[in-house]
C-alpha cells in the first residue's frame, strides 16, 4: 500500500485549514495518507493544526515568513514526509468529492508519469474576471505533456497536484519568484517524463485581487515565466497575441453569462495584468529598490541575486535526466 504525502504550507488559513484536513483524511482511496503542515502565520493555524495531530498523522513545524519560498519551503516538506507520492495543494481549495486523491493516482500506473495535476474550478463568489480566467486555464479536456507528444501551451500547477516521490528526488522544486511549479514540470519533461492533466480531479479555487495584487501577481510571473519557457521545444504563442485571444474570448464569456456592465473594470484588470507582465520581463533593467516595489515576494531579493537560485542545463540521454549547474 503506498503512501502519500500532503505537503502544506499554511499562512493564517485557520478558515481554510480545517475543512482541507478533513476532506483529505476522508478520501476513498487505498493508501496510507499523512499530512506536513509548514507553518507561517500569526494567527491561530498551527494551534489548529496541532489539533488536527491528535487523530490525523500530522507533522507540522514553523517556517518563518522571511524564510518562506515556494519551492524550497515545499521541498523541506517532502524531506520530512515518507510518502511515495506527494500532494501539493493551495490550502484555500475546496476539495470536490472523495475519490480526488485515487484520480490523481491512477495515472502513476504508467511509471513514466511524473506528475499529475487536476483541474480548478472557480468558488461561486469568485469575481467574474477570475471565473472566466479559471474557466479559460482549466479546460474539460485532459492532457499529456512529453517529448514525444505535445509541449503547446505547456502547463503545470501545483495549487492541486500530485507528484512521484522518486522523480522528485532527482528534480526537487527550484526555489525561484514564483512559477516553481511550471520550471518543476518542464523540467521533468525535459528529461524524459510525462506530466498529465486531469480534469476529473477538480478543486474549487478562486482569488479576490484588487488591481495592486493582480499587477505584483503578475510581475513576479513575467519576471520568471519567461525563463520557464525558454527552451526551444516549447512551443507557444507570441505574448501579445495569446493576450488578443484571452480578451476576445473573455468578451463572449462576460456576454454570453450577463456580465456586461462588469466588461470596463475587466479591461482595466487585464491590462494590470498585462503591464506587470511586461514590467516583469525587464526586471533584469531594474534597481532592486524597484523589483521590491513591484513584485509580490518582496524578501526574495533578501536572500537571492536573480529570480532563481540556481540553473539547469539539460543534457538528455535514453530518458534519464542529468541536471549540471551552468
Amino acid at each position: 500500500m503506498p503512501t502519500i504525502s500532503l505537503v502544506l504550507p499554511t499562512r493564517n488559513n485557520e478558515k481554510d485549514l480545517p475543512p482541507l484536513l478533513d476532506m483529505f483524511f476522508s478520501q476513498d482511496v487505498d493508501a496510507d495518507l499523512e499530512a506536513i503542515i509548514l507553518d507561517s502565520s500569526d494567527d491561530r493555524t498551527p494551534e489548529i493544526a496541532r489539533e488536527y495531530a491528535k487523530k490525523y498523522d500530522i507533522k507540522v513545524t514553523r517556517v518563518e515568513p522571511e524564510d518562506y519560498n515556494y519551492g524550497g519551503t515545499r521541498n523541506q516538506g517532502v524531506r520530512m514526509s515518507r510518502g511515495d507520492y506527494i500532494v501539493f495543494v493551495s490550502t484555500d481549495i475546496q476539495v470536490r468529492d472523495r475519490k480526488w486523491i485515487s484520480k490523481l493516482l491512477r495515472h502513476f500506473k504508467d511509471p513514466e508519469v511524473a506528475g499529475v495535476y487536476g483541474r480548478q474550478l472557480p468558488k461561486e463568489d469568485a469575481p467574474p474576471m477570475e471565473e472566466f480566467f479559471i474557466q479559460y486555464t482549466y479546460p474539460p479536456e485532459p492532457k499529456v505533456f512529453s517529448l514525444s507528444g505535445s509541449l503547446h501551451d505547456f502547463f503545470f500547477s501545483n495549487t492541486n497536484s500530485m507528484i512521484r516521490r522518486n522523480v522528485w528526488e532527482k528534480i526537487p522544486l527550484p526555489e525561484m519568484l514564483k512559477s516553481e511549479d511550471q520550471e518543476w514540470g518542464k523540467r521533468a519533461v525535459l528529461a524524459g517524463y510525462k506530466i498529465v492533466y486531469d480534469p476529473e480531479a477538480a478543486v474549487y479555487h478562486s482569488h479576490h485581487y484588487t488591481l495592486k495584487k493582480v499587477f505584483q501577481e503578475y510581475f513576479d510571473s513575467g519576471a520568471t515565466l519567461p525563463y520557464v519557457y525558454s527552451d526551444p521545444r516549447i512551443q507557444r504563442d507570441s505574448f501579445i497575441l495569446r493576450g488578443l485571444k484571452y480578451e476576445y474570448n473573455g468578451i463572449k464569456y462576460f456576454l454570453k453569462h450577463g456580465y456586461a456592465k462588469w466588461i470596463p473594470y475587466a479591461m482595466l484588470y487585464d491590462f494590470m495584468k498585462f503591464l506587470g507582465y511586461f514590467l516583469g520581463t525587464k526586471h533584469k533593467y531594474m534597481p532592486l529598490w524597484l523589483k521590491r516595489a513591484l513584485c509580490k515576494k518582496k524578501n526574495h531579493w533578501d536572500k537571492y541575486d536573480d529570480i532563481i537560485s540556481e540553473k539547469f542545463e539539460f543534457k538528455i540521454s535514453n530518458s534519464q535526466y542529468r541536471g549540471e549547474a551552468l
